[in-house]
Parts: C-alpha cells; sequence; structure tokens
C-alpha cells in the first residue's frame, strides 16, 4: 500500500509518501515548507497564503514520481491551525480527485503519539506529548486518555512568546534554548502543578517582569517549565506503573527537556524514549 500524506496543522505544509509491506514501512518522500519565525508570531492568514503558495512546489515534488500510484491520500484533520487546515484540506482532496483515491482523515495529536510508538518500538509507554498548542500526558487504555495537561498555554507557546517579547533570534523556543544554554545562573519564578496538570501563564508573566539578562530570564524559565511538567509526568508514572515514558511533539527536541525526563525515568526503572529529530517536529 502506498499513502500520500499532507500535513498543514500550523506553520509547515508538509508532503510525503509511504509504502507499507505487512509491517515494513518505507518512507519514499519527506519534504516540508516551513513559514519562518519572525517577531509578530504566526498570523493565520499569512500561514494559509504561505501553504497556497508552496502548494505548487508540492506538486511539482509528486510530479518527479511519475510510476506513483497511491492507494489513498491522508492529511492532518486536525488539531490546528483553522487557516493552514483549510489548505491541507484543499490540496489532499484535489490529490485524491486526480489520483482517484479515498482520502483519509488524520489526528495530528495521535499521529504524533504514533509515530513515536513505531520508531520506539514502545508497548504500552506514559506518553508526554509537548508543542505550541498541546502540552499534555497520556496513557493509553481501550483508547488514549489525557490525564493531565496544561490549564492554558502550550509549553511550546508560551517558550515562543518569551522568545519574541526578548526579541530572540530567531524569536522563538529555539532562540529560548539557546540563550538558556549561556548561564547557569537560576532565578525563581511561580511554579504551579496541581496534581498532573499545569499553568503557564503566570510563569510567563512574571519571567517578562524580570530586571536580569536574557539568559538568566530565559534559563530560569525553561528549567521552571520543564521541572513542574516532569513533576507531572512522576507523579503520572507512578500513578499508572508505567514502564516506558515516550515524549512526542516538536518540542520534544529540546535535549534539556529530554536530559530532565531520562534522569526521572531512570530513577523510577522506566525506560525513556524519544523519536529522532526529523519525526518530532510537524510532518506528513
Amino acid at each position: 500500500m502506498i499513502c500520500i500524506g499532507v500535513e498543514s496543522t500550523a506553520h509547515t505544509l508538509g508532503l510525503s509518501v509511504v509504502e507499507a509491506k505487512g509491517e515494513k514501512v518505507r518512507v519514499l518522500l519527506n519534504k516540508a515548507w516551513k513559514y519562518p519565525s519572525t517577531s509578530e508570531g504566526y498570523i493565520p492568514f499569512k500561514l494559509a497564503e504561505h501553504h497556497s503558495e508552496n502548494a505548487v512546489l508540492l506538486a511539482e515534488e509528486l510530479k518527479k514520481m511519475k510510476s506513483l500510484k497511491p492507494d489513498l491520500i491522508s492529511y492532518s484533520q486536525g488539531p490546528g491551525i483553522g487557516h493552514s487546515l483549510h489548505v491541507g484540506f484543499v490540496i489532499a482532496r484535489t490529490l485524491s480527485y486526480y489520483y482517484d483515491v479515498p482520502l483519509v482523515p488524520v489526528n495530528h495529536a495521535v499521529a504524533h503519539i504514533e509515530i513515536g510508538k513505531s520508531e520506539c518500538k514502545t508497548r504500552n509507554p506514559l506518553i508526554v506529548y509537548v508543542s505550541g498548542g498541546n502540552t499534555q500526558i497520556i496513557v493509553q487504555k481501550e483508547k488514549y486518555e489525557v490525564v493531565g495537561e496544561t490549564m492554558d498555554m502550550g509549553l511550546g507557546n508560551m517558550l515562543d512568546q518569551l522568545g519574541r517579547k526578548l526579541g530572540l533570534n530567531p524569536p522563538d523556543a529555539v532562540g529560548v534554548l539557546k540563550e538558556a544554554s549561556k548561564t547557569r545562573r537560576f532565578v525563581f519564578l511561580p511554579y504551579t502543578v496541581k496534581g498532573m496538570n499545569f499553568s503557564f501563564t503566570g510563569l510567563l508573566t512574571a519571567a517578562l517582569k524580570l530586571k536580569e539578562s536574557r539568559e538568566v530570564v530565559c534559563y530560569s524559565t525553561q528549567e521552571t517549565a520543564f521541572s513542574m511538567l516532569v513533576e507531572a509526568c512522576e507523579r503520572a508514572l507512578c500513578h499508572y506503573h508505567s514502564k516506558e515514558v515516550l515524549l512526542v511533539g516538536g518540542n520534544a527536541r529540546n535535549k534539556r527537556l529530554q536530559e530532565m525526563l531520562r534522569v526521572m525515568s531512570r530513577e523510577h526503572h522506566a525506560r525513556f524514549c524519544v523519536p529522532s529529530d526529523e519525526y518530532c517536529g510537524d510532518n506528513a
């Protein structure tokens, strides 16, 4: 079976072609066109324009595969930014008409989890899903169940906003990570964990009021936010007696977060897993 996938939940328009034979999966193509981080953030209509303009490049990539005969077209149905999602849906529906094959919607969050489980070969892990719009602790029973989550904004969104407000380069979570690596000076900030839930808005507000250097603000904010998340994960790990911890989502690429979760997992004799960077971010 051959599937063409289209991703467009937020800042990235992605295209992939995957071939599956039994349990063996082969990626034939994996391309992405990302809208760059800017000081104004991600404006929905500008993301839609970006995806629409790059749809031509997407079509050209498929034209190069002259003998391609897909069995189905999949696309990200949500969660995500409505303007971006609509463009991806139109592209996928057009491809479905062109190739005369079924159109299959995919849950973006579940896709992050499933690709992590597949690459890391986990069985029933405690799932830590961290991205711009989502920060959740998830277990799988008969179906996926969210047992802990942010009560306001996602971890990635909080770090992106901090990066923009501080005028970092790049003005996002990557910029925060770079600045945070320059110091080990820590300043105490609001720490909000309630059971297995957590809150980041108070932390962001307090961080922006600090009269400290940018690197100290970034380091203190990142350490506090990650500590909150790890505490909630540790509580979930003990409650559900999980033997594996799987970190997925765009912010799963943060090496400091990986380190903190790895240490916590080791202390509870649990295996820590994270997919390769290529499959942590948004892609088809």
